[in-house]
């Protein structure tokens, strides 16, 4: 159970997703992005998702709240 993937974290800009994967990697936490994007006439329509595993996500919401400016 605890190698299932949870979304933790939204966005439409690519930067965020970026800065915020970052940020898990210096605190230990694998993730994983899911982009919703279109096709590359709609690139800048759609989500970006940020997933971690299980047992992290505790850990990465603490993250996520470090950096609410993101």
């Amino acid at each position: 159970m605890e190698n299932e993937w949870v979304k933790i974290f939204t966005t439409d800009k690519e930067y965020k997703a970026i800065i915020l994967q970052e940020k898990l990697a210096e605190q230990g936490i694998e993730s994983n992005q899911i982009s919703k994007k279109g096709s590359e006439i709609e690139l800048f329509i759609g989500d970006i998702e940020i997933y971690v595993l299980e047992k992290d996500v505790e850990k990465a919401k603490e993250v996520v709240n470090q950096h609410s400016e993101l």
